[in-house]
């Protein structure tokens, strides 16, 4: 008698521009619901600031690193891969969140091929505030289009933070994007299991498209910058440099020390508008006292972005580069 082969585990992939909210969809996700998750991220960024910034849950949380996962399924994807499908306790679900400049698609089709993987849904984060703006933008439209192309459902972010006549913009523009796409906010939707966001029809095998063009990596599209020092800035001379920095810049992130506060800050910005939060207790630990990533279209000159944030420095004496 044949022995049954185990059950394909669910992947759910989480995509969205810098700056979406992918990390605090997934964050509530991993706080209110009860399966036993892996959770892969793949940042962009010279490092990854985002697997740091998971919540705590049951499962396991593991980086995906050596760039943008979706222009080249390497062998660090396969072998974190490998690692999940061989735990002795099977994961009840693998959600995969991509790069902020990454096509989640791309990530998805490994779960078409792979007959231990069940492709759940390809789920894509929309900040509603900015995603008209965006979708318009000469330098990255192309790169947020793509990430709708294939998705199963998007989810409008922030939609508390702008009016009724905003949401409806956002769910035209995205609507136009592609006949029957499913829109929904995601402050309507109270999501404890991310199978309730799983695809109607499942996919079928061997439907994978062809490898991106050398030409349309975003490694070409996009740089990283890495901002790292043992000191802390000055509140108000960060808000000050903060405004300074330039359009190029798209994101700005990562964990930081305020002068007089005796905790760690999670600094968040994209495009112009910016958050200082305390980073939850334990986290960053005997981490420098600040480390920043930066994504930025491929025309900034780096070197400007160092002098504004050294003029934010609480104390000149500590703005000293780590080796």
């Amino acid at each position: 008698m044949t022995a049954a082969l185990p059950a394909a585990v669910p992947v759910t992939v989480i995509g969205g521009f810098l700056g979406a909210g992918k990390t605090t969809f997934l964050n509530h996700l991993l706080r209110t619901g009860n399966a036993r998750y892996a959770v892969l991220v793949n940042d962009f960024g010279a490092i990854n600031i985002d697997a740091d910034l998971i919540a705590r849950h049951d499962g396991a949380t593991m980086t995906l690193t050596n760039g943008c996962v979706c222009c080249s399924i390497g062998g660090d994807f396969i072998e974190t891969l490998g690692k999940v499908l061989d735990q002795q306790t099977p994961f009840d679900h693998i959600i995969i969140e991509a790069s902020g400049v990454g096509d989640p698609w791309r990530i998805a089709e490994i779960a078409l091929v792979e007959p231990s993987l069940r492709l759940s849904a390809v789920v894509v984060i929309a900040d509603a505030s900015r995603i008209e703006s965006l979708l318009a933008d000469p330098r990255v439209g192309d790169t947020v289009r793509n990430q709708f192309d294939r998705c199963d459902v998007v989810l409008l972010s922030k939609t508390d933070l702008v009016d009724s006549a905003t949401i409806d913009a956002a769910r035209t523009v995205i609507g136009r994007l592609r006949d029957g796409i499913s829109i929904s906010e995601v402050s309507d939707l109270t999501i404890s299991d991310i199978s309730a966001l799983s695809r109607q029809k499942p996919a079928g095998r061997f439907r994978a498209d062809a490898a991106p063009a050398a030409g349309a990596s975003h490694e070409r599209e996009f740089q990283r910058w890495f901002y790292q020092r043992q000191s802390s800035f000055d509140r108000a001379r960060l808000e000050q440099a903060l405004l300074e920095l330039p359009s190029q810049l798209l994101r700005l992130k990562g964990p930081c020390r305020l002068a007089g506060e005796n905790q760690t800050f999670v600094l968040q910005m994209a495009d112009g508008s910016w958050s200082l939060t305390r980073a939850e207790a334990g986290k960053f630990s005997g981490r420098p006292g600040i480390m920043l990533v930066g994504i930025a279209t491929a025309e900034l000159k780096s070197a400007g972005l160092e002098i504004i944030l050294d003029g934010a420095l609480a104390t000149s004496i500590d703005a000293q580069t780590d080796a």
